[in-house]
């Protein structure tokens, strides 16, 4: 049961984290294949501070990882665990083919 408990407490700080917008609209661009910091900044809509500092709970967390070529950052998805329930909720809210429900 402790097992468990751990697991849960593991999985609520990772719903919390992609709880947010920004970042989870970030994951979402990031399953599609990496980008730049700029790319995410236009993307997302908000301004290299803020994008900095999502990106950067986002890596403490290990959710994603980065390469540096000279002054450009590339990020990337660096968890397998969290590809599927980031591409559950990309289908869900994120393509064409999602269907609302009032």
């Amino acid at each position: 049961m402790q097992d468990m408990a751990a697991s849960a407490e593991k999985a609520a700080r990772f719903l919390k984290l992609i709880a947010h917008p920004h970042r989870l609209l970030v994951l979402c661009t990031l399953l599609e294949g990496e980008r730049n910091v700029t790319e995410l900044t236009k993307i997302v809509g908000i301004s290299q501070t803020a994008m900095s500092n999502h990106l950067a709970k986002l890596r403490s967390e290990n959710v994603v990882d980065f390469t540096r070529d000279q002054r450009t950052l590339t990020y990337r998805l660096s968890t397998a665990n969290a590809e599927p329930i980031i591409a559950a909720l990309y289908k869900i809210y994120c393509s064409g083919d999602n269907v609302e429900t009032s």
